[in-house]
């Protein structure tokens, strides 16, 4: 009988991957030393990814579709390369604050992305060493490289081919807070000023001198699409909210367009993350 198994828990998908390679490997009759022997590895490695003692990588599920030659597996798309790609989307819902998943599912959609920012760099524009600095030590390694993880893959919507177009308003303290020291500040920086200068995002800062009414509620996220209706995205004690309410929309539209108003215009901007950029060094 197979053993059943929760399709969103990554646990269970790993034990599955492990009982899935089992059940192939002794279906064609090979010991771990000849399978480790076609891979290119070792039978230990073989034998930890059986005990689900170790995490499979992609490149390993693609190699194990290749030998078993599984069901779409000329087109990277085979029966592990599915499992791996399922275990990396659980693990990623595993670490994500509850409510941001929603976010997600419309964010690589939208055709536009407006974004205040009062506490820390936008997930968008970070830097990985940023991101750790932002993460609790005391998580495991493994949930650490998830969350990373995700927020990379995340930013490969910057690079499409048709990007959305983007307009980031930072709060002047995420420019101040030294989110994991003096040089992943530089380097954070230097990225900034980078992206500040694409043709599809705009980075803008709201300095200290401001005191915009509109600024001091906190950040939130306007999801704009070219037909369906806009969204509008916060956080609050740990928890995120999407909302399709078209009055709450139409007013954070409102508060965001006052804020842009009020804010550092784009020579301005680069002026200001630069100085702040000095004091780091």
């Amino acid at each position: 009988m197979t053993e059943t198994y929760d399709g969103s828990n990554p646990d269970d998908l790993r034990a599955h991957f492990a009982q899935e390679l089992r059940r192939l490997r002794l279906r064609q009759g090979l010991s771990m030393a000849k399978l480790a022997e076609a891979l290119g590895c070792t039978p230990q490695w073989i034998c930890q990814m059986e005990k689900v003692d170790k995490a499979v990588s992609e490149q390993t599920a693609l190699d194990l579709d290749t030998f078993f030659k599984t069901d779409g597996w000329e087109e990277n798309d085979g029966h592990f390369h599915r499992m791996y790609t399922a275990i990396r989307l659980a693990n990623r819902r595993r670490v994500l604050l509850p409510g941001f998943d929603a976010y997600l599912d419309h964010e690589g959609k939208a055709n536009g992305i407006r974004c205040f920012a009062a506490q820390v760099v936008p997930g968008l524009l970070q830097t990985e060493d940023y991101m750790r600095g932002l993460m609790n030590p005391s998580a495991s390694e493994e949930t650490l490289d998830a969350r990373v993880a995700g927020r990379v893959e995340r930013q490969t919507l910057l690079a499409r081919d048709k990007p959305p177009v983007m307009t980031f308003v930072l709060d002047e303290s995420v420019l101040r807070r030294p989110v994991g020291g003096s040089k992943v500040m530089v380097e954070q920086i230097d990225h900034l000023i980078g992206l500040a200068q694409s043709p599809m995002v705009r980075v803008h800062v709201m300095p200290f001198t401001q005191v915009t009414p509109s600024a001091l509620i906190g950040g939130f996220i306007l999801l704009n699409f070219e037909k369906e209706t806009d969204l509008l995205y916060s956080e609050s004690g740990g928890i995120g909210r999407l909302v399709d309410d078209r009055h709450a929309v139409f007013q954070a539209r409102v508060d965001f367009d006052m804020i842009l108003a009020e804010a550092l215009n784009q020579a301005e901007s680069l002026k200001l993350m630069n100085q702040a950029r000095e004091t780091y060094k």
